[in-house]
């Protein structure tokens, strides 16, 4: 009888122990588990865990959570911004679903509310088609260095980067470079564009320099 009861005291603990290793099993995977579902939460949410208000994403977001919650249809422009220029497509009337479908499949895109609108913004480290056909560097009026649309002389500016130290310039660069900058250096892509903001950010005023932003 001893023998048969210590059997089974011995056949008891196994079973125990095999929920109890099961449950450990479990709280382990959750503990993997847990950071990744927190970071795709941020991630859908701009960076917001869902335990937060729709007030307080509208905040951090411009809005795009609460749309892609809400479930009704609005209107939604593409936004492409260049390095120099924009361009923007109405994709029409879309519900939540296809915008967020959009955001999964292209990473690069940016959600934001403007108005009754949703704009999607994508950021291209390149030069548009309109300003690959005009986009012209010269010397503004204050003497900055400027991307102006066709000649400088016609005054159509695009953007303005840094202001120039143009008596430096004098001494420094051969006559002609510093006539070829004032009579305009067209850019035609991205590696242009570069070059010219590089090579003339050498004689960009020492206050200016120091603030100045390059966009490559």
């Amino acid at each position: 009888m001893f023998l048969l009861f210590s059997l089974w005291n011995q056949l008891k603990r196994k079973f125990l122990r095999r929920p109890l290793r099961l449950a450990c099993s479990l709280a382990a995977a959750a503990a993997l588990l847990l950071p990744g579902l927190q970071a795709d939460a941020a991630a859908l949410y701009g960076g917001d865990a869902p335990g937060k208000s729709s007030a307080q994403r509208q905040e951090t977001d411009g809005g795009a959570a609460s749309f892609l919650n809400d479930g009704k249809a609005a209107p939604v422009t593409l936004r492409r911004v260049y390095l120099c220029g924009e361009e923007t497509q109405p994709l029409g009337q879309l519900p939540p679903e296809e915008v967020h479908r959009m955001l999964l499949e292209q990473p690069r895109l940016t959600a934001t509310v403007e108005g009754a609108a949703v704009v999607l913004t994508e950021q291209i480290n390149d030069l548009s088609d309109n300003c690959r056909r005009s986009a012209t560097f010269g010397v503004d009026s204050g003497g900055s260095l400027t991307l102006f649309e066709g000649p400088p002389k016609e005054e159509k500016v695009m953007k303005t980067f840094y202001q120039l130290d143009l008596q430096h310039m004098e001494s420094a660069l051969p006559k002609e470079e510093l006539q070829r900058l004032i009579s305009g250096i067209r850019v035609q892509d991205k590696d242009e564009f570069n070059s010219v903001l590089s090579s003339f950010g050498d004689y960009a005023v020492g206050a200016s320099r120091g603030t100045m932003q390059h966009t490559y």
